[in-house]
């Protein structure tokens, strides 16, 4: 979080915040797509020019972006004209962001051979939802094994994919707040620090559920993620009942989730990329890879999942769990992904911080 910030809308100050902050400096433009890679021109009467040379359009008002040391330099634009790759926009106003130092990140030599490295058996929640959508008859053989073990236990059971509906209440809910929903007794007032739940729950996901709200027997539920690698929500199980649902049985629902994430693995249903990334950048908290091909950007999306096993020069891996932070396009047509790290296993943890330590000591 930044610690402040600044907003410059005073134009005599404009001349001297270009010059400083964005001449020979690495600047880019946010897009829906992700940030693209642009070249400061020049300022003059009023008018700002930046070289885009990947787009061909630009909408009326647009935000390109810089950093120097703890600062992030945000300037918004008015679109006036183009000329070939050359767009030419009227300043707006600047925000500047002024924040802790952020933890570096190492550059690996990929040109000179000594650090390359790669990441492999990519997946990402987009990938598995793609894949289940063509799978489904395989699917249904896995749900009528694990329902018919549920309905043994509970009135009313649901398994439910993320290629079924995307905006689905209950997956809407568990990928938001990466919790289970967890009502063992609708007759019982919850706790004060369980009613904004209670009430989100009652409110948009009880009432919106037709087969479960008109039938008005059921007084507990308990909704639980499928998750892949402790990373990827790709589904969950519901299940309902006429009489309390105990902490016992709520864990059960937990332990077939987990099964159900097995099966699908075992009979390979979630299906990482065939093809390798390479790694462009480290560190302890997260990293970022390159690739030329257009065709895999819409694997990705800024805010999504995504866990791939990391290829070290020592023989060793981790398989990580992170959060898509940024695209960018950049020079020669290449595209960046950085990622934030938010899981590993022990192995794998101990693994990538023992390199990243290693090439953190031969820098100094």
């Amino acid at each position: 979080m930044a610690d402040r910030i600044k907003t410059v809308t005073d134009k005599s100050q404009y001349a001297f915040l270009l010059e400083n902050f964005f001449k020979d400096a690495s600047v880019f433009i946010k897009t829906s797509s992700g940030n693209i890679d642009l070249q400061y021109m020049g300022y003059r009467e009023e008018k700002v020019a930046f070289k885009i040379p990947l787009i061909k359009s630009s909408p009326d008002n647009v935000v390109v972006f810089t950093r120097r040391n703890t600062n992030t330099i945000y300037l918004s634009l008015k679109y006036l004209e183009r000329n070939e790759d050359t767009f030419v926009f009227s300043p707006i106003k600047f925000q500047i962001l002024s924040e802790l130092r952020r933890e570096g990140r190492a550059a690996l030599d990929s040109a000179g051979g000594k650090d390359i490295m790669f990441i492999s058996n990519l997946i990402t929640d987009y990938i598995i939802e793609r894949g289940l959508a063509t799978i489904e008859k395989k699917i249904d053989k896995v749900r009528d094994v694990s329902e018919y073990e549920l309905k043994k236990r509970f009135d009313h059971v649901k398994i439910f994919f993320i290629n079924e509906n995307k905006t689905d209440n209950r997956l809407r809910y568990i990928k938001n707040t990466s919790q289970a929903i967890y009502m063992p007794n609708l007759n019982i007032d919850p706790e004060k620090s369980e009613e904004e739940a209670y009430n989100h729950y009652i409110n948009n996901i009880y009432r919106s559920d037709i087969a479960i709200s008109s039938r008005n027997k059921y007084i507990s539920e308990a909704a639980v993620p499928i998750v892949y690698n402790n990373s990827i929500i790709y589904g969950y199980i519901q299940v309902n009942s006429t009489t309390p649902i105990e902490e016992d049985m709520y864990e059960y629902v937990k332990k077939m989730c987990s099964v159900v994430n097995q099966l699908m693995v075992k009979q390979q249903l979630l299906s990482p990329l065939p093809d390798k990334f390479l790694l462009a950048d480290i560190s302890h908290s997260g990293l970022g890879f390159v690739f030329k091909e257009k065709k895999f950007l819409r694997y990705f999306e800024e805010g999504s999942r995504v866990n791939f096993e990391v290829l070290f020069p020592t023989q060793k891996s981790a398989i990580v769990s992170a959060i898509i932070r940024n695209i960018t396009f950049l020079e020669n047509r290449i595209i960046k992904v950085g990622c934030e790290i938010f899981d590993m296993d022990n192995t794998s943890g101990m693994n990538y911080e023992e390199f990243v330590q290693s090439i953190t000591d031969d820098g100094n």
